[in-house]
């Protein structure tokens, strides 16, 4: 029988090594807040490239707290809700202030060319990002992975207490 093969879970070392590395990118906020809303709300690469700015920021210009996908959205085409914690709400405002257009159905993430990323194309970002970082074996999935390994392995712990403070930006 065959084995299926799933994605690199990320460790904190893998993961201080990938935000250094976007640190230096020029879409470095952008990148950032890609690879922490996998990894801290667990969203896979479909739903990460299908968010709107809607979905993710209110009327008055702040994240919500809670996401809401639709079915399209989604992998599966079943709509659900994902909690944002409070340093993924930070680092989604500090992304949100670089915006110019929070036009609510604006892709939240958009390529060089200012357009929305595809599942596809978001895949290929994140090869690149993990490649440049030195983090081999990850990819597209591992954010959603590591995120999912943190839920299972105890259920008090969180992918965000993974992360060292010194990695989430609070100011």
């Amino acid at each position: 029988m065959k084995q299926l093969k799933t994605a690199k879970i990320l460790t904190c070392d893998d993961l201080k090594r990938i935000l250094d590395s976007i640190a230096v990118t020029k879409h470095a906020e952008r990148n950032r807040a890609m690879i922490l809303i996998m990894v801290l709300a667990g969203l896979c690469v479909k739903e990460t490239a299908n968010l709107l700015v809607g979905d993710v920021v209110d009327e008055c210009g702040q994240v919500r707290d809670e996401i809401h996908l639709r079915p399209e959205q989604t992998k599966n085409q079943q709509a659900h809700s994902v909690l944002i914690c409070k340093g993924l709400k930070i680092e989604l405002q500090r992304y949100i202030a670089t915006l110019n257009d929070l036009n609510p159905s604006a892709p939240l993430f958009y390529t060089q060319k200012r357009k929305g990323f595809t599942a596809n194309t978001l895949t290929q970002h994140f090869f690149w990002l993990y490649k440049n970082a030195g983090v081999y074996g990850a990819s597209s999935e591992s954010g959603r992975n590591t995120y999912l390994h943190a839920q299972d392995t105890d259920s008090s712990k969180s992918a965000y207490s993974l992360l060292p403070l010194k990695m989430i930006k609070t100011k």
